[in-house]
């Protein structure tokens, strides 16, 4: 069972990507991962950039320190720990960037039914993760569905366990929670809106832990959340459910 950690932040004003990723060093430092990290951002243009390495957030000295003054109004930040260390490399490294720039995406958990896919995106794989599977049928979802619907069906097409998460142009992010096991927690801190995971613990170990100032918080449960700078966000059931 993969065993990554996902922290999604939407901010009022610019604030330095930095800030945000002190806290992912301690989500890191405190749940299992540490095989690969990355992270996806919009500035005030909203265009959509993307840093990855296959090692560990702590490992990567020379990426915090080229990403601690980036202004930022939105980040999401991915912590890998595969099910398969095999697939320990760059291209299996999250986020996966739209080559378009349209958006960017995550996934923690294991798809069931990706191996039914491959061979449809098999041109365009780079690396061997059920995540970009996922990744590549989001893509071709967005010719003919809205992002949010369509993050929802990426995981009711390939089953298992996921919780989902993209950064679309524009600053908006929309993360699906529905992972049995590690359960995203919304909440507010210091003019931000935060989304993140809750280190595979069956409690709110990851507030006293690492967000211990945290108000208006909030449980997902099956739900589609979506972040939008200056804007409260809005939690929402998937279609259907």
């Amino acid at each position: 069972m993969a065993m990554c950690e996902i922290l999604a932040v939407t901010a009022e004003r610019p604030l330095k990507l930095g800030a945000l990723l002190a806290w992912a060093s301690e989500l890191e430092r405190l749940g299992i991962a540490g095989f690969g990290w990355g992270a996806a951002w919009a500035g005030a243009d909203g265009e959509v950039h993307s840093h990855r390495n296959p090692s560990s957030l702590a490992g990567d000295v020379e990426g915090m320190l080229a990403l601690r003054d980036v202004n930022v109004v939105s980040a999401l930040v991915h912590l890998r720990r595969p099910s398969r260390l095999s697939t320990v490399q760059e291209a299996d490294t999250q986020p996966f960037q739209d080559e378009a720039g349209r958006f960017a995406f995550v996934h923690n958990g294991s798809f069931e039914r990706d191996g039914e896919l491959r061979d449809r995106f098999a041109g365009t794989l780079r690396g061997r993760a059920d995540s970009e599977v996922g990744f590549r049928l989001y893509q071709s979802l967005l010719e003919d569905e809205d992002p949010l619907p369509a993050l929802v069906r990426v995981h009711r097409t390939l089953g298992g366990t996921a919780n989902l998460c993209v950064l679309l142009r524009g600053g908006q992010l929309a993360l699906y929670a529905a992972h049995p096991h590690n359960a995203v927690r919304r909440f507010r801190l210091d003019g931000l809106s935060v989304a993140c995971t809750s280190l595979h613990s069956d409690d709110e170990s990851v507030f006293d832990l690492v967000f211990p100032e945290a108000g208006s918080r909030e449980l997902l449960d099956d739900q589609v959340i979506t972040l939008v700078p200056n804007s409260p966000p809005v939690t929402t059931q998937p279609s259907g459910n």
